[in-house]
């Protein structure tokens, strides 16, 4: 036969108040009491103090939590704050208040660390998250969708999120910009660039095969280069839309050309005629190519399958799509061998020296160390000569 409580570990075992309290809450408050004094014992014992000196020293050395985020942007600086969760200090009261509470106050039961975050200055932090970064509600990624505009004749006449020109230029953690050369407008996206980018050079030579000889003779033909790359769009609230696909289609209308009027003098005097303008670029990306002249040859976009639509009529378009491009680099300077291929982070390149330059300075140094070797010896010849007529003039001097 089983016994219930055979030792009387407990003495108030019951059955009233089960239905809230299991035992009883007779039996919820002895088993408490013994938690707590167990528990205080524990503490008193030099294997309890040394289990509240090392939780202290190891809750104090937890890194800062409530931080100060600073995320630079080009020269400006960008500050967000994070929520109080901060280094925590270990409770010993804790353990006796919260064993002395049954199962049923779980939720009562006090905290076993103690919340420093509202203690002290937040810490600072500098930090580049692109996710924080083009958060909606605490991020400036908003502000980086900006209007499709520009002047013309203008480079540093920039739009914003308001205006279509005459702003100062929007900073993001990469450099990327379009600009349409022939009417002066930017189109500018952040630069969430995706894939890989490839940069293809090549050239075409020519072919001479002579009769009877089976090998064939090469003649320099022509150089090309193209750029390709993707980059994703993405629209974060409902204003983006017609921001971003007003864009879009800018972007696809890179390849066609534009058409300028035109006089021209004919028999029956100055008419008004129309001529297809090529449409020139400018790309910049980052400081591999900075307002590098060329054109497109393909603008191609997608759409994701799980791409989520805008449901109001009028606007039902994608959230995100993504633009794949191909630029024919035209380049600023006559291409050779040794020229910079890139822009800006070409003048941070280590000066090389010319062999030819080398020898040239070598040739000239030897000179130089030859026309002072010669110097040191005129100057030699001088002393001793100077010496000579002292010793001349001793002996002169003697003699009378």
């Amino acid at each position: 036969m089983i016994e219930i409580n055979p030792r009387k570990l407990v003495r108030n075992v019951s059955k009233n108040g089960e239905f809230i309290f299991r035992g009883g809450l007779a039996l919820q408050a002895e088993l408490g009491a013994q938690n707590v004094r167990q528990f205080g014992r524990f503490l008193t014992t030099p294997r309890g103090a040394r289990f509240i000196a090392q939780q202290a020293l190891l809750q104090s050395q937890n890194p800062d939590r409530r931080k100060n985020i600073i995320t630079k942007i080009g020269d400006d600086e960008v500050r967000t704050q994070t929520t109080d969760q901060n280094s925590r200090l270990y409770n010993p009261g804790a353990p006796i208040l919260a064993k002395a509470l049954s199962q049923e106050f779980t939720s009562q039961k006090p905290k076993r660390h103690i919340d420093l975050s509202r203690f002290g200055d937040p810490v600072e932090s500098r930090t580049e998250n692109a996710v924080r970064f083009f958060d909606k509600d605490t991020g400036i990624g908003g502000s980086l969708q900006v209007r499709y505009g520009g002047e013309r004749n203008e480079l540093r006449s920039f739009p914003d999120r308001i205006n279509d020109f005459g702003q100062a230029e929007t900073k993001d953690f990469i450099k990327f910009r379009i600009r349409d050369a022939v009417n002066g407008r930017y189109i500018i996206f952040p630069a969430l660039l995706s894939g890989a980018i490839s940069d293809n050079s090549s050239q075409a030579p020519g072919e001479i095969q002579y009769i009877g000889r089976p090998d064939k003779i090469y003649v320099y033909g022509g150089y090309s280069r193209t750029i390709s790359f993707s980059v994703n769009i993405v629209a974060l609230d409902e204003t983006d839309i017609p921001i971003i696909w007003q864009k879009v289609n800018a972007a696809k209308g890179l390849v066609l050309p534009q058409y300028r009027e035109f006089f021209a003098k004919t028999e029956k005097g100055v008419t008004d005629r129309t001529r297809p303008v090529a449409p020139l670029c400018n790309l910049t990306l980052g400081d591999l190519f900075n307002d590098a002249p060329g054109f497109f040859t393909s603008v191609n976009m997608s759409i994701p399958e799980s791409a989520t639509w805008e449901l109001s009529d009028g606007q039902q378009v994608p959230h995100i799509c993504s633009l794949a491009f191909e630029f024919t680099y035209l380049g600023k300077e006559n291409p050779t061998m040794t020229s910079n291929h890139f822009d800006e982070i070409s003048k941070k390149f280590p000066i090389l020296n010319d062999p030819k330059v080398s020898k040239d300075n070598q040739k000239k140094e030897s000179e130089q160390q030859a026309e002072q070797k010669s110097k040191r010896q005129q100057r030699q010849e001088r002393r001793q000569a100077r010496r000579q007529r002292r010793q001349e003039r001793r002996a002169a001097r003697r003699a009378q």
